[in-house]
């Protein structure tokens, strides 16, 4: 059986609800005569009356009933397409999908995020933020645009462009005694730990800088949260070692904690990262656009940085 007509249901639906042909009419913006036309082309189509006639009042037969039943669904269907398309013509951007770090999401982009709602309304924005390594999965099956994220990335499916190094600093105990200026390996390994999820690249690089020291001391406790590793060093049950970028904002102050450079220094690269040959979009790209003004500011609120003679290098084993 061919596919329905949505002309001739719209126009016995608005000959229904309306009362009359001349009114559903001039609903459609059509004539009488067509209007009439499609009404009998439904009931050719299906042998059976659709409408009776009561003066200037036209009424369902129960066979008209059922029909308007069934007819409701896919006109409703059409107008949400309509509507959908009409968003396209209409000078929507369309939909952009950032995969990234919880630290990141919290620290970094509510300012980028804000403007380019600003700027470009009709521009929507979903984020999910995760560890690196499901990042790289979702972006790998089509399921995120664009991902912001530690690098290097190994995978040659991938193109990256660098945007900043964020240094990591110690957090330790307000009340610990004996902190030095600068905190070492040897130092850092002798205090309780409070350390991220060990799948996270965060992770990965505190335990290569406190290998330098020697094999690293298994931590006291782990949390997935840069937020909660804060916390808990805040009250008193350990140390941490943290982004800086995490310092300038959040719902736990620096001020109930120490904090303090490394020595040797150690930071986090993080970049833009896509599928390489995805085809961009101008959503895309003007969400691409905007992460790339980290290049250029790096990131916020980042703790003061002492000065010292050290050298400063990324730790990536």
């Amino acid at each position: 059986m061919r596919g329905l007509n949505l002309d001739q249901l719209r126009a016995l639906v608005e000959l229904i609800e309306r009362g009359s042909f001349t009114a559903a009419a001039r609903e459609l913006n059509l004539t009488q005569p067509a209007v009439t036309h499609q009404v009998q082309e439904l009931e050719r189509r299906f042998k059976v009356t659709l409408v009776e006639r009561s003066g200037k009042h036209v009424y369902l037969t129960q066979a008209g009933e059922k029909l308007i039943e069934h007819a409701r669904c896919p006109l409703e269907e059409e107008a949400r397409t309509q509507l959908m398309m009409r968003r396209f013509s209409d000078g929507w951007l369309g939909r952009v999908r950032v995969g990234t770090s919880m630290t990141i999401l919290m620290y970094l982009l509510p300012p980028i995020l804000r403007q380019l709602k600003t700027d470009y309304p009709q521009l929507e924005i979903n984020l999910k933020a995760g560890l690196t390594a499901t990042t790289l999965q979702l972006l790998k099956a089509n399921a995120l645009d664009l991902g912001l994220c530690a690098i290097p990335v190994a995978d040659p499916a991938f193109e990256t462009v660098p945007l900043f190094k964020d240094e990591l600093v110690a957090i330790l105990p307000a009340e610990l005694e004996g902190v030095p200026d600068k905190v070492t390996p040897a130092f850092l390994s002798q205090c309780p730990l409070i350390l991220g999820n060990e799948e996270s690249a965060l992770r990965r690089m505190v335990t290569n800088w406190l290998a330098l020291a020697g094999p690293p001391p298994r931590p006291l406790m782990e949390f997935d949260n840069v937020e909660a590793m804060k916390s808990i060093v805040a009250v008193g049950l350990g140390a941490s070692i943290v982004p800086s970028a995490s310092l300038g904002a959040g719902h736990i102050p620096a001020t109930n904690m120490l904090v303090r450079p490394l020595t040797p220094r150690a930071s986090r690269p993080i970049g833009l990262v896509r599928l390489r040959g995805k085809r961009e979009t101008d959503g895309m790209e003007l969400v691409s656009a905007a992460l790339l003004s980290l290049r250029r500011q790096g990131p916020r609120g980042s703790a003061p940085r002492a000065a010292h003679s050290e050298d400063h290098s990324s730790v990536s084993r």
